[in-house]
């Protein structure tokens, strides 16, 4: 983004909100214009990679219309250059700006928009003494010890041939086939293989087929009927099936050998742990310090839970609304990338549609209402964000990859809510430091 100059004048409005009038210089708006295009031509899948730079604004205008390109053109600026206003002036703010302007932008032009920002409300607390809470100090039983040396044991199990097994579902077995259609007879070479190593089970072959080796034992050989799903027509439909014979000879069952940890084994497979010993008090370690950070964590949100519950006034409902469908977007977004509906996710865990709504909405009460508390704690504390606090709140919200959130935080001008929530994360651990902690 290059260096903007805005002009910005401020008008406090009616129910603690203000008005920002933006003037955009027509020095910065053929940028601001290239970035729209390219924003536009993704949105409609237009290729640019041929495209030369000072033709990026008419080839996407062309493609989409002059009235669809100049409405998207405005509302990108609008949209963009609100936060950096808001940054400019030093403004503390909730919910996104609202922008309008009666005029079109123009290249080379000055561009004239305004933003209607709400100011973030501010509360006190009754009591700004340490909280209470009850927790349970970190642990690592024996229990769970034998639990990982049983998975540990079971990653280094090896298979090996048990001639007098007999196949049985699941099986991994090594066979000689030779297939071909039973219609006329012709080989199926895809299939016919002197050696093939196949799981029973897997869902590579037919389930006749599995049924038709179960019993075998090695060097025994069976004639199989079954039926190949056929090619796909033209709308998806599943193709006619291809009637099929094999000739399967059970070559090898494999057994599965989990070893018995003991020094010896260890020494030879986890060295650097030394001994079985050496191994339970390293399963211990890495136990606790999971643990611990999970207590960490969990310290955290009940702190910051029973400070707010010494809030006092009143949250406006408008925020409640505006916060209530910005997490239920983002939650939807979550959960529809992985292939299920908002509906579907409520239903898979038995919770009503009604109850489900009823349940965010408490979220949304809660989460509203530790932040404005750590707010109100950072003022009374005098806190102030430092470097070292940024860095702690972005390992705190994506850890490992700090540095890019960072950039999208400061690329979009919205730095702002990232000093918020390093403040907040600040007040926080002064809470979880201070914490009286009752143990169970």
């Amino acid at each position: 983004m290059p260096k903007l100059s805005l002009k910005i004048v401020e008008t406090p409005v009616d129910g603690g909100k203000v008005q920002l009038e933006v003037t955009v210089p027509g020095s910065v708006t053929a940028d601001i214009a290239a970035g729209a295009a390219v924003a536009l031509a993704m949105q409609h899948k237009i290729d640019l990679s041929n495209v030369e730079v000072h033709d990026l604004a008419k080839t996407v205008r062309d493609t989409v219309g002059e009235a669809q390109h100049q409405a998207f053109l405005n509302e990108y600026t609008m949209t963009s250059l609100a936060p950096f206003a808001v940054a400019e002036r030093g403004l503390e703010i909730v919910m996104d700006p609202v922008t309008s302007s009666s005029e079109d932008l123009h290249e080379g032009s000055d561009f004239c928009f305004r933003a209607l920002v709400t100011l973030k409300p501010r509360f006190e607390l009754s009591s700004y003494e340490p909280v209470t809470v009850k927790a349970v100090r970190p642990s690592v039983t024996e229990e769970e010890v034998a639990e990982q040396l049983s998975a540990i044991a079971q990653r280094f199990a090896s298979s090996v041939p048990d001639a007098s097994a007999h196949v049985r579902p699941g099986d991994d077995v090594v066979i000689r086939i030779a297939a071909w259609r039973a219609d006329d007879g012709q080989p199926i070479e895809a299939m016919t293989a002197e050696r093939r190593a196949y799981t029973l089970g897997d869902g590579f072959l037919p389930q006749a087929f599995d049924n038709g080796l179960m019993g075998a034992r090695p060097g025994e050989e069976r004639e199989l009927a079954f039926e190949l799903p056929g090619m796909e027509g033209p709308r998806g439909e599943a193709g006619r099936g291809i009637a099929t014979r094999a000739k399967v000879t059970v070559l090898q069952i494999a057994k599965k050998v989990t070893p018995v940890l003991t020094d010896a084994w260890v020494a030879a497979n986890i060295p650097d742990a030394g001994t079985l010993e050496g191994l339970r008090e390293r399963i211990r370690s890495q136990g606790l310090e999971y643990k611990s950070k999970q207590a960490e964590d969990r310290a955290y949100f009940l702190t910051a839970t029973a400070l707010a519950t010494r809030l006092e006034g009143h949250i406006p409902d408008e925020l409640y609304a505006y916060t209530h469908q910005e997490m239920l977007q983002s939650l939807r977004a979550q959960i529809e990338a992985s292939g299920v509906s908002l509906k579907e996710f409520a239903e898979q865990r038995g919770i009503p549609e009604q109850q489900f709504s009823m349940q965010m909405m408490l979220e949304t009460r809660e989460r509203l209402r530790q932040s404005f508390s750590l707010d109100a704690l950072a003022r009374h504390l005098g806190l102030v964000v430092e470097e070292g606090d940024i860095d702690e709140a972005l390992k705190r919200m994506a850890p490992g990859n700090e540095a890019a959130l960072r950039k999208e935080f400061e690329g979009t001008g919205r730095a702002y809510l990232l000093n918020e929530a390093a403040l907040r994360t600040k007040a926080n651990k002064w809470l979880v430091e201070t914490a009286v902690y009752e143990y169970e």
